[in-house]
């Protein structure tokens, strides 16, 4: 089954108190970017599993074909991505080329931040300065360079030792805590240890958010992806006939797939499911047009597969629908979700 866009996938079990693999390090990277050591850190196996193929790097990588996302949100830098995809997808029109933007863009940034945030329990800087993507020819975005991989983190992390956590405030155009003072009532910002015995340290003078639990770490992930996405989604949206809902609505099936993706790592098929329906009523009203779930059996084993909110515009380009069209019905959605499973051999999931 031809697919213009990353396919649609299902999950596995709890993931309350998941397991923090140990992350060796040779480097730590401060909120200047500039790196503290000469080795990088290593993505945890659990973490790259649920990304591939595309790839993560954690640190400030070297040199083209790297973009800073701080760069890539400008209007020349928007325009040139825009210009990128029509080169590879001849025939696309200016809006089809938009939507496979918002949703590429989309999924580079907040699929590393959801996988660590499942997986890991913290979750990275997405500043667009602190942010960077490999920006090869064919117009997609095949690595996320994340310079602060922890920005976050729960009180019983060890990064967090002997730090009194706070509740954060949800508010979407602030991003995150940067500054080195905290605003009345928002988590404590602490200088965080060089390297920590997990080897997966914030850096010396970046400093870390200390919450008491996933509940308020999730805040702080929504919070990040929200300030992150809404200044690119505007100037992309300026540039094209797409409505907010059509280009929300693109960031939000991203959303949805990169927590169901989490399965690769976790075998459980609602865990998943069930932390992106919590991180959806917070990212609420500013991230339109939200998924639903399609759940069924196949081959004895059942999966969580969706139905985008908005349309990827796939059709327009090779008149083939996607896997998770909102213009097909549930019966014909779930076949081409069943196919999509039988391609991918052991361990397929339907997004």
């Amino acid at each position: 089954m031809k697919l213009a866009l990353p396919n649609f996938m299902l999950l596995p079990s709890s993931l309350s108190t998941p397991a923090r693999e140990p992350i060796a390090a040779g480097a730590t990277t401060p909120r200047g970017g500039h790196p503290a050591g000469a080795a990088g850190w290593q993505v945890p196996a659990a973490v790259a599993e649920s990304l591939a193929p595309r790839g993560l790097h954690l640190g400030v990588p070297d040199g083209p074909p790297w973009v800073s996302c701080a760069e890539l949100a400008t209007p020349a830098g928007v325009a040139g991505s825009l210009a990128r995809v029509r080169r590879a997808n001849p025939g696309a029109s200016a809006e089809v080329a938009a939507s496979y933007l918002a949703n590429w863009y989309t999924a580079a940034v907040v699929g590393p931040a959801i996988a660590l945030y499942v997986l890991v329990r913290r979750v990275p800087d997405l500043a667009p300065a602190q942010l960077a993507l490999s920006v090869p020819d064919s117009g997609w975005f095949d690595r996320t360079a994340l310079y602060r991989p922890v920005a976050a983190a729960l009180a019983n992390d060890p990064l967090a030792a002997g730090i009194t956590p706070a509740t954060p405030g949800l508010g979407a155009s602030q991003g995150g805590l940067r500054g080195p003072t905290a605003p009345a009532g928002a988590p404590a910002a602490v200088p965080a240890p060089a390297c920590t015995g997990d080897g997966f340290g914030a850096g010396p003078d970046g400093g870390i958010r200390v919450v008491e639990d996933a509940a308020a770490l999730r805040t702080v992930l929504v919070e990040e992806i929200l300030a992150h996405l809404d200044p690119f989604l505007r100037e992309l949206r300026a540039m094209v006939r797409l409505g907010r809902p059509a280009l929300w609505g693109a960031a939000a099936a991203q959303c949805a797939r990169a927590f169901l993706l989490t399965e690769r790592a976790t075998g459980d098929p609602a865990a998943g499911r069930d932390e992106a329906d919590a991180f959806f009523a917070l990212a609420t009203p500013t991230m339109l047009a939200r998924p639903r779930w399609q759940e069924f059996v196949h081959r004895g084993r059942t999966y969580v597969g969706m139905r985008r909110g908005s349309c990827c515009l796939a059709h327009r380009l090779d008149a083939e629908y996607c896997t998770t069209c909102p213009f097909t019905g549930d019966a014909d959605r779930e076949q081409r979700m069943r196919a999509w499973i039988d391609t991918q051999g052991d361990g397929g999931l339907a997004v």
